[in-house]
Order: structure tokens, then sequence, then C-alpha cells
């Protein structure tokens, strides 16, 4: 019973292995596809989304937010996170928002989507 109970555990790990190394080579094969351009956001729609991230400071209310964080070359990646904004840093041009788990500062010039988040229902 010992004897099975070891092969069984030793091939588990050598199928979990595989599987790690095989994510592990699709990611090193093409990282290039998940990289994109700064995203062009138009001024109007600056504007709305400096106005949410002041406003979830004024009413305390989260908000979810995109922004492009830059990987090399002028190509990076949209990150997106919810929270609400604790702190505004004017000089910086940045923000700090906060949820349950973390809390980051996002420059203010990197974002690219800003929207009020629902409330979910309990």
């Amino acid at each position: 019973m010992a004897k099975n109970i070891e092969d069984f555990t030793g091939r588990m790990e050598m199928a979990v292995l595989k599987h790690a190394l095989a994510l592990t080579k699709s990611g090193e094969e093409s990282p290039a596809l998940s990289l994109v351009e700064r995203p062009v956001v138009d001024e109007d729609d600056f504007g709305e989304m400096c106005f949410r991230v002041y406003d979830s400071t004024q009413y305390d209310y989260a908000i979810t937010v995109s922004w492009f964080r830059e990987t090399a070359g002028g190509l990076g990646v949209v990150e997106t996170a919810w929270g609400v904004v604790r702190n505004i840093d004017v000089g910086q041009k940045k923000f700090k928002l906060v949820n349950d788990w973390e809390a980051q500062w996002i420059g203010v010039e990197d974002l690219v989507r800003v929207v009020k988040t629902k409330r979910a229902s309990f």
C-alpha cells in the first residue's frame, strides 16, 4: 500500500513539474504578443477619468482603474485594479489606490480607463 502511494505521489509530482515547465515555455516563446503600444486617450476622456479619481477621494467610493505600464521600448501592458483613492500626490502626478489586499501608486498620465465600481449585492 505504501509503495502505491509513493508511486502515485511521484507520478503526480512529475505531472505538476511537466505542466509548470510547459507554462513557463509558452510564456517565454511569445512575450511580445502580450505587449501593446501606449493607448491614445482623448482629452475629454482624460478629464473625465481625473474627475472620477478625485471624486473617489471626496465621496469614498470604489473605482476600477486601468493604466499603461511600459516594459520595453515604448511597449507595455495595461493593468487593472479596483479600490478607493486615499491620497493624491499633485507634485508627482500620482494617486494611491487602496483595496482589501493592496495599495499602489498609479501615475495619472498612464491612465487608460476609470469607471465607478458597482456595489456587489450580498
